[in-house]
């Protein structure tokens, strides 16, 4: 990676980003901002001021995840978890987030064209409306609504009525369904970080959760940490809009996440997080179990905001959301927990020493500063410059995760470790990650070789970002003498055919995580069928579900994947079983 050269990257005739950034600061200004029904009860212009506020008076504050299958059902849900809060005697969360489907990424001419993935999606001006003036709970414009080419729509919409934390920065990275013009998404993302900006007296802030991008394939700890930097000094030094850092959902170890947690916190210069996600790797299929890794997740959130007046806001994950998306009642559950847990909290804190957790604080930004140092100097090396953040976005989004890690990193170089650099912290998904492969492999290494696997050609992708399952699939396979082609995530059908053709493929995987499966494999199945290649036994795995009309949660459709041929193993052993089986393709004549 250190021969390449990273002006190639950008395309002929970029637009200077500074103008896009202009443009949008014009457009914010102009606009009229009604005040949401949450800030109206408090007395507040925006919920970072009142989150200010809140930390001086140790006033705790919670977030969730809310997104159902319509923005009706998820307004519903929105009144029964703030009813069911204040009958349990707890008080309901102070905020959420709307977990958005990937159309409202999409300009807004496109969105009901494409493909229906689950969660809602904000139609019209009356469901925007009812988004900050159905409850007295302060919502986040979150996935989906900045980082694509609708995010100039989205963030106009958002703070119209009352939004305050839009997000997600991360989100820039994503492809978004059926579209790959970079410049224009560059652009519109840009010109709605500048309407942010313009409205940054007025306490607006610019969120990221890291996890949704680079950081959550990221090996290292310290990464993070200078990735958060990086954003932060485009989005505030570049752009002039106010910043928010939250992550977490990748993270089980609790004293881990409390020192990441201190380290952005000193990183955003105590600018209260939007959020801090619960762990979403810790949970399994056992639902009680579940519960544990919840309190434990959630207590120790509590206890380090409470000692360093964070002003943060923990999200208590509902224990069934590895499986399917929560109903209400179960998102409900959890947050009454996490209210439960405050006095808790406020007893076990005075027994902790904290020196560990700071002193790994300490050595995670000092990290961090290595790789902000290290983007920096090789960008400015490269003849990329600092000062147009169009130019420094664009090279970062082709690079690609790995790529800046391995430029980048903090980490020493060392040649025996993944990327070339030993981990000053390694982080639980690659921990996690690597243990599941080396257990794999341990498991098909015991086994006599079936030479069926030997040669066989097998795409494999993914529908979402979901970056790590797509990894443990492509090494397997290859690890049993498979021709594998990695076509990486977040693609449509109709690619994934264009490859299979291509690669005379005799098997296509597919990763899952968004809620598509049945009507991403009827697709993939028709294409196929169009392209000649009916042979080609499709392979699907991960959250096997849809949105159904009559079902307020996705349904389970692995018995409509069957009808339609596709096959669903229960796991990567069972998947590699499946290929060797079928039906080898004769050889052309």
């Amino acid at each position: 990676m250190t021969d390449i050269d990273l002006r190639s990257l950008l395309p002929d005739g970029l637009p200077d980003g500074r103008e896009a950034v202009e443009e949008g600061k014009a457009i914010g200004r102009k606009l009229d901002r009604a005040p949401s029904m949450y800030l109206e009860e408090k007395g507040f212009r925006s919920e970072m001021q009142y989150r200010l506020h809140a930390r001086e008076q140790g006033i705790p504050s919670t977030c969730m995840n809310i997104g159902l299958a319509t923005w009706a059902e998820t307004r519903e849900a929105m009144g029964l978890i703030y009813e069911d809060a204040l009958r349990r005697g707890v008080r309901p969360p102070d905020r959420f987030n709307l977990l958005a489907e990937r159309r409202m990424g999409l300009p807004k001419e496109l969105r009901a064209s494409a493909p229906q993935e689950t969660g809602p999606a904000l139609w019209t001006e009356q469901d925007w409306w009812e988004l900050t003036h159905t409850v007295p709970m302060q919502p986040e414009s979150a996935d989906n609504s900045i980082g694509g080419p609708g995010s100039l729509d989205n963030v106009v919409d958002a703070l119209s009525v009352g939004v305050t934390y839009v997000g997600t920065f991360s989100q820039y990275s994503w492809r978004w369904p059926y579209w790959d013009d970079e410049v224009a998404q560059t652009m519109a993302f840009l010109k709605a970080v500048g309407v942010l900006a313009g409205v940054r007296s007025e306490g607006v802030c610019f969120d990221t959760y890291l996890e949704d991008g680079y950081p959550g394939v990221f090996r290292d700890y310290a990464n993070y940490v200078g990735w958060a930097m990086l954003e932060r000094f485009i989005a505030r030094d570049l752009c002039g809009a106010e910043f928010s850092i939250s992550w977490g959902g990748l993270t089980t170890d609790p004293v881990t996440k409390s020192a990441l947690t201190l380290a952005l916190n000193d990183v955003n210069e105590g600018v209260p997080n939007a959020f801090v996600q619960g762990d979403t790797i810790g949970n399994t299929s056992d639902i009680e179990g579940n519960f544990a890794v919840m309190s434990s997740d959630v207590l120790f959130m509590k206890l380090l905001d409470r000692k360093y007046r964070l002003g943060g806001a923990p999200i208590a994950v509902p224990v069934t959301e590895t499986e399917r998306i929560p109903t209400w009642q179960e998102v409900s559950a959890v947050q009454a927990v996490s209210r439960r847990l405050d006095p808790y909290a406020e007893m076990v804190a005075p027994t902790i020493d904290w020196a560990h957790i700071e002193a790994l604080r300490d050595t995670l930004l000092a990290g961090g500063r290595r790789f902000f140092e290290n983007a920096k100097t090789t960008l400015r090396a490269a003849g990329i410059g600092l000062e147009d953040p169009a130019r420094v976005l664009f090279v970062l989004r082709r690079l690609g995760a790995h790529a800046c890690e391995e430029l980048f990193g903090a980490g020493d170089v060392d040649p025996a470790y993944p990327g070339g650099r030993r981990p000053v912290l390694e982080t639980d998904l690659v921990r996690q990650t690597m243990r599941e492969r080396t257990r794999l492999l341990a498991n098909l290494s015991v086994r006599e070789e079936d030479p069926r696997l030997i040669g066989r050609k097998v795409v494999v992708s993914s529908t979402d970002v979901h970056e790590f399952a797509e990894f443990l699939l492509v090494s397997t396979l290859e690890a049993v003498g498979a021709d594998v082609t990695d076509f990486g995530i977040n693609r449509d059908p109709e690619d994934i055919v264009k490859v299979a053709v291509e690669t005379a493929a005799e098997a296509v995987v597919v990763t899952t995580h968004n809620g598509v499966a049945r009507s991403f494999a009827t697709k993939l199945s028709d294409e196929l069928r169009k392209a000649g290649m009916a042979e080609t036994k499709i392979y699907m795995g991960g959250v096997l579900n849809e949105d159904v009309d009559g079902s307020e949660i996705p349904i389970d459709v692995r018995g409509d994947l069957a009808r339609i041929g596709v096959s669903t193993p229960g796991g990567i052993e069972q998947l590699i079983g499946e290929i060797g089986a079928h039906e080898r393709r004769a050889a052309p004549a």
